[in-house]
């Protein structure tokens, strides 16, 4: 008996072209649905991420003035916030930390009006009094011209030469108003930043008007 060899090609599992092709064609229709709502979700959080920062520095700012009996105040300016620490004793007080951008480093999406101050972006000083008169550093302090709100040491806020923007505007939905109004370029919607008297900062999204 003569025994036969046989060494049949077998395919090899894989993908065949057209197999390939449509599977990449459904990959980039289903990115065409996807990728404006991821777009969308960086979006919300860039607004939301700067009314973050507003938010924790007046909380901060709250927290620092009733563990030390000592007054801290927050200076609004253009391109973000600063906080700052009154005199107390012997301590001359000054302003703690740097600005507080509210746009991610070396980019500008998001701008704010400041209705508790009666002024628009463009209205709001870009440096301190201080600054403006070129004085040193170490010299810095609140001035009347600053755009501020301090925490007293009962946790309340003083709104000083700034008004209290209704609550009952941020309230309403959607709001129509609030103490701070901010812009993010490209969205339809602002974010509404309530201040209240008693020290409680909100905040939320909603269309703008």
């Amino acid at each position: 008996m003569v025994a036969t060899l046989q060494t049949g090609n077998r395919s090899q599992p894989g993908f065949t072209l057209v197999e390939m092709i449509v599977t990449i064609g459904i990959i980039i229709v289903a990115a065409g649905f996807i990728a404006p709502a991821i777009a969308a979700i960086f979006q919300d959080r860039r607004i939301e991420n700067a009314a973050a920062i507003i938010v924790s520095t007046v909380n901060e700012a709250r927290n620092n003035a009733v563990t030390k009996k000592q007054k801290y105040s927050i200076v609004f300016l253009k391109k973000g916030v600063r906080l700052y620490r009154h005199p107390k004793g012997e301590d001359m007080g000054g302003f703690v930390g740097g600005l507080r951008p509210i746009n991610v480093r070396d980019a500008e999406h998001i701008t704010y009006d400041l209705p508790c101050a009666g002024s628009i972006y463009e209205e709001i000083p870009e440096l301190l009094q201080g600054q403006v008169r070129e004085l040193p550093a170490d010299r810095w302090k609140l001035e009347r011209e600053d755009y501020y709100i301090t925490l007293l040491t009962d946790g309340t806020i003083d709104f000083g030469l700034l008004n209290d923007v209704p609550s009952y505007r941020f309230q309403s939905d959607p709001p129509s108003g609030g103490d701070m109004i901010l812009h993010q370029k490209g969205d339809m919607r602002d974010c509404f930043i309530d201040i209240r008297p008693t020290g409680r900062v909100v905040s939320k999204v909603g269309e703008g008007i």
